[in-house]
């Protein structure tokens, strides 16, 4: 089930992997200059380098989605245990954080002049970061649903998936890592006791499968 999961949220990511170009290009305007007056236009225009200067962007995001990914899978081969949920929150976590650091290096430190009173870091906070924040919030609600015991824990897990679902629509840029992160919590969530039952001595649930830290 935890490999499903890892496999899911790879796939969702791939579909709409291209909306990451959009965001950084056309939305944060990654190594673009803007310039008023003469071949620019007297309203002022931008201009972006063309898709082969976008590579390496799709390879930085891509390629980190797809080693967590790599990550993921393997770790969903080890015994259900406590720790192995923790190993896919980390690199749940990791793949938030990333998209996250990346975003806001290619609106601030990779862009020539803006319009003026636009900075990087302002456009940053307006379209990245309310999507990241809901995603966020649902790692850490899914979180909370993966450590902690009782008949709350997988309705957790449902609402942290959830909400980073509706963080990535927010925001469909960074959804090739935040919807990496998805199938990370929902890995992380499967070996999760069912509710209303509790390990017996031998450390397994009900259903016999290990839950052993």
């Amino acid at each position: 089930m935890a490999a499903v999961a890892v496999v899911l949220g790879g796939f969702s990511a791939f579909l709409v992997s291209s909306w990451s170009l959009w965001l950084v290009r056309d939305v944060l305007h990654f190594n673009c200059s803007w310039g008023v007056g003469g071949e620019w236009g007297p309203e002022g225009t931008w201009a972006c380098a063309d898709g082969i200067g976008y590579a390496g962007a799709a390879v930085v995001l891509g390629g980190m989605s797809g080693l967590l990914l790599l990550a993921g899978f393997l770790v969903a081969f080890a015994r259900p245990s406590l720790t192995r949920s923790i190993v896919h929150l980390l690199l749940a976590v990791i793949s938030l954080m990333w998209v996250g650091w990346w975003t806001l290096y290619a609106a601030t430190a990779y862009t020539g002049p803006r319009p003026a009173g636009e900075t990087g870091s302002q456009l940053w906070g307006s379209v990245v970061l309310p999507g990241l924040m809901v995603c966020a919030l649902g790692l850490v609600v899914g979180s909370l649903g993966v450590v902690l015991a009782g008949r709350s824990s997988r309705p957790l897990v449902l609402v942290g998936v959830a909400l980073i679902l509706a963080g990535s629509i927010l925001q469909t840029g960074i959804a090739v890592a935040t919807l990496v992160s998805a199938g990370l919590l929902a890995a992380a969530g499967a070996g999760v006791a069912p509710a209303g039952f509790a390990p017996g001595r031998d450390g397994r649930g009900p259903d016999g499968v290990p839950r052993s830290v």
